[in-house]
C-alpha cells in the first residue's frame, strides 16, 4: 500500500465515527504533551541530567527536520489529497519528517537508558502519536518512518554523551 492510500484507508476508518473522529484528533494534537510530561517526570525524579539530554535531543531533531524538511518539501496530506479530512487543528506546511514521532523516539531512547519501562513507555507513545497523525491527515506513513530513524539516530548520539 502506497502513502496516499495509506493515508486515505486510515483517515476514512477515522471519520467512521464522529467519536473516534475526535479521539484521533485530540491524540494527534495533544499525545506530545504526555511525551514533555514524562521528560519532566523523569528530571524530577532526580535524573536531571537524562532530562537534559532529552531536550538538548528534541532541539537538534527539530533543527535536522527543518533541513529535511526544505531539502524534500511535502505538502500534508490534508492540503494535497481531496478525500482526505483534517481531523485535528493545524496549519498548511510540510509534513516530512514527522518531528513529533522523531521528538517523541529520542526521548524514548534516551530514556531507555535510565529506565527501561519509561522508554518502553515513551516509545509507545511516539508511536500512537504517529498513527494519529496519520489518521488524523497530518502525515503520510514515510514521514512517521523518516521522524522515527530520526529520532533513534539523535537519541543514540545524545546517549552517548553527545
Amino acid at each position: 500500500m502506497n502513502d496516499d492510500a495509506a493515508v486515505r484507508t486510515l483517515n476514512r476508518w477515522a471519520r467512521a465515527s464522529p467519536r473516534l473522529a475526535m479521539i484521533i484528533g485530540c491524540a494527534a494534537e495533544r499525545l506530545a504533551v504526555l511525551e514533555v510530561g514524562l521528560m519532566l517526570l523523569l528530571g524530577l525524579s532526580g535524573r536531571r541530567q537524562s532530562a537534559l539530554r532529552m531536550l538538548a535531543a528534541v532541539g537538534a531533531v527539530y533543527a535536522a527536520s527543518e533541513l529535511l524538511g526544505r531539502a524534500w518539501p511535502r505538502p500534508r496530506p490534508f492540503e494535497r489529497l481531496d478525500d482526505v479530512t483534517l481531523l485535528a487543528t493545524h496549519s498548511a506546511g510540510r509534513s516530512f519528517p514527522s518531528r513529533h514521532v522523531a521528538s517523541g523516539l529520542a526521548m524514548a531512547t534516551i530514556g531507555a537508558r535510565e529506565h527501561a519501562r519509561l522508554g518502553w513507555l515513551m516509545a509507545a507513545v511516539a508511536w500512537a502519536l504517529g498513527i494519529s497523525r496519520v489518521a488524523a491527515g497530518l502525515h503520510y506513513p514515510s514521514d512517521v518512518g523518516a521522524g522515527a530513524a530520526l529520532g533513534r539516530l539523535v537519541g543514540d548520539l545524545f546517549t552517548r554523551g553527545v
